[in-house]
């Protein structure tokens, strides 16, 4: 694979919340790369900040946010080829105590910045929320480390139709 970085790093930072509580939503963000250039965006790192669930007595709570490269009709997990980062924070309760959980696949950058964790070809990544059980709307925060490239048109044609194949 022939990818040429024309960049430094730099961020993306965004944010989701939910329509109304416990609903499913999802945000397109825009990153105006330049297709006639075949260019890509190596994604070095992800954050995500997800808001903490309601703590209600007798109700297990959950707030999901998940980043992926392709529209979804729900959050998705690493078990799918879309999913960039997901994570998720939970409060269960036996109706008497409750205790917090939560759940991220990467958290913050290497101190090098050298390796990518995902690839973007095409022109927008999606956030995804959902939360379970609580009594407001929920979301979170992202904040992607990322560098743009150059990729040879074979590589850049394997990447966007593996891109759009994998809704």
């Amino acid at each position: 694979m022939a990818l040429k970085r024309t960049s430094e790093p730099f961020i993306i930072s965004t944010g989701i919340t939910e329509s109304a509580a416990n609903t499913f939503t999802q945000s397109e963000v825009q990153v105006n790369l330049n297709p006639l250039d075949q260019e890509i965006l190596l994604i070095l790192a992800v954050d995500i900040d997800v808001f903490n669930p309601d703590a209600i007595t007798g109700q297990n709570t959950r707030t999901t946010v998940s980043v992926s490269t392709s529209s979804q009709t729900g959050v998705v997990g690493l078990d799918s080829s879309a999913c960039i980062a997901t994570a998720a924070n939970e409060i269960k309760t036996d109706g008497v105590a409750m205790v917090g959980f939560d759940r991220l696949d990467n958290v913050g950058p290497a101190s090098t910045l050298i390796d990518y964790i995902g690839i973007l070809a095409t022109n927008n990544f999606y956030l995804q929320t959902l939360g379970a059980n609580n009594a407001g709307a929920k979301g979170g925060n992202v904040r992607m480390w990322c560098v743009r490239a150059k990729a040879d048109s074979a590589t850049y044609a394997a990447l966007v139709n593996s891109e759009l194949l994998s809704q």
